[in-house]
């Protein structure tokens, strides 16, 4: 395939050995952008950096074979780890006994601490504190940062008044367990991040003459700061600053991070090959809000049309709880539904709301701060209304219900119907795509009147449009008219 102008523009800033940000848009070819500058200079050897597994197997397969492909924790990757990743699984209870929490605390018998929140007494057992201790290391091994500090340490919901308590019981548990954690003979299960982060600590020095750094905008610190540090190899970094929608979970854009710290230039690259111009017209409405560096060009030959479908091939949601919902749905009248990721997130969660509404405390990430059903009711009307979709789908159909209705998926190859969460639909595409209502509109300000949108929610908007390549139903998204400014 001949070169787009703009591909063109970035194979010729490649050949002036210049360092070099992409900005590339949903569909516009910028996998085979970078094919394309490793086919133009076979002699150097490069280093491609993949977003996953799966991403890196299929680069090496197509990139020419001065290039190795690899992700992040597979360049991190040392075979003396492989015993410790192979360990049975450990709960956050059997992970608080082996690291003898009660120890590091100087907690006496079996009376859990007792933290005050606004809403009444919270018990923290040593594995709550355990599982919030190995949140904390997530946290510490996705940034850049040389030691685990209080600011690792997330904020949990049904927690946040007591937060300076939280941060007393959790902090030196977490170090303690990173420091276990370095050790060969560690009694705490070895993850791949943390020999990511292992290995980024050791300052490595990664032999290539090229990196190539894929999907950019969702890139942990730790790994940009190990490719920030290669300055004997030339760097492109290429990815859409729009379609940033892993902050939460540690992950900044690592190309605006180039720019900044290399003063590289930044081209784009708007032309996309995956949809129509009526689609493109709707992911430039998410463009113009969060005042991206690009809009896209739809492609003329594909005939995309924007509007109500009554059998999409997807359903895109915002959260858990409302793929869920649609699962549950489809499953009432019949359909053979796959859900991407599988049903083991949901199962989760709703054996954690089985264990509150039983009485019983959960170590569930989203659930751990709270004491009952009753507290998480509370706390979605009054303070957090995403959680508002997850107490309705429990209240009305219940846990064991949810659990039989994950088991009973099946793969996509076999469903009538995918329903994906936004956040997982990345990098996927399907013919008809309708985005679910639990994508729901912000209120106004009580004081200014403004209808503001935090950033990364219009961001995942973009994303879930993007997905489609013939039909796209945004009904759902109609009130993007109404918002009136972005938020960080």
């Amino acid at each position: 395939m001949n070169p787009t102008p703009e591909q063109a523009d970035a194979i010729e800033t490649y050949g002036d050995g210049l360092d070099l940000v992409l900005q590339a848009g949903a569909g516009c070819g910028k996998s085979s952008t970078l094919k394309m500058i490793a086919r133009a200079d076979r002699r150097r050897r490069m280093t491609y950096v993949a977003y996953n597994s799966a991403i890196a197997a299929d680069a090496r397969r197509s990139f020419p074979s001065n290039v190795m492909s690899k992700t992040g924790h597979g360049l991190a990757f040392d075979p003396r780890y492989g015993a410790r990743l192979q360990r049975p699984r450990q709960t956050a209870h059997q992970a608080a006994q082996a690291l003898d929490v009660r120890s590091i605390l100087g907690i006496i018998g079996a009376t859990p601490t007792v933290l005050t929140d606004r809403s009444g007494m919270k018990a923290m057992t040593s594995k709550i504190i355990m599982r919030a201790a190995l949140d904390t290391i997530e946290c510490f091994c996705h940034s850049a940062d040389p030691e685990v500090i209080q600011k690792h340490v997330p904020h949990f919901d049904g927690l946040k008044k007591a937060r300076g308590e939280v941060v007393k019981l959790v902090l030196p548990v977490a170090r303690a367990a990173w420091e276990d954690l370095q050790d060969d003979d560690s009694v705490l299960n070895l993850t791949h991040d943390h020999y990511l982060k292992m290995w980024a600590l050791s300052k490595p020095r990664i032999p290539t003459d090229v990196v190539l750094l894929d999907e950019a905008q969702d890139t942990n610190d730790v790994l940009s700061a190990v490719l920030l540090d290669q300055e004997h190899a030339q760097r492109i970094a290429v990815g859409d600053s729009a379609q940033q929608i892993y902050s939460w979970r540690g992950a900044n854009d690592a190309l605006a991070k180039f720019t900044a710290e290399l003063g590289c230039p930044e081209l784009t690259l708007s032309q996309s090959f995956r949809f129509g111009p009526a689609i493109a017209d709707r992911a430039n409405q998410w463009l113009r809000l969060i005042d991206a560096p690009l809009r896209l060009t739809g492609w003329e030959s594909a005939e995309s049309t924007v509007g109500q479908l009554d059998a999409p091939d997807a359903i895109l949601c915002r959260t858990n709880a409302g793929a869920m919902g649609i699962v549950l749905e489809a499953l009432a009248a019949g359909r053979k539904v796959a859900l991407v990721g599988g049903g083991s997130a949901i199962k989760q969660l709703a054996w954690a709301a089985g264990a509150l509404q039983d009485g019983k405390p959960t170590d569930h990430p989203e659930l751990m701060g709270f004491t009952s059903w009753d507290d998480v009711r509370q706390y979605a009307a009054e303070e957090d209304g995403s959680l508002e979709v997850l107490v309705k789908l429990v209240d009305e159909h219940g846990p064991e219900r949810i659990v039989s209705a994950a088991d009973g998926l099946v793969s996509e190859t076999q469903a009538e119907l995918v329903v994906s969460t936004a956040h997982r639909s990345k990098g996927r595409e399907w013919p008809a795509v309708r985005i679910h209502a639990d994508f729901r509109a912000p209120k106004p300000d009580r004081r200014t009147g403004l209808v503001v949108l935090p950033r990364e929610e219009a961001r995942l908007a973009y994303v879930a449009v993007t997905r489609a390549r013939e039909q796209l139903d945004d009904t759902a998204l109609n009130w993007v008219s109404s918002v009136t400014a972005v938020s960080e």
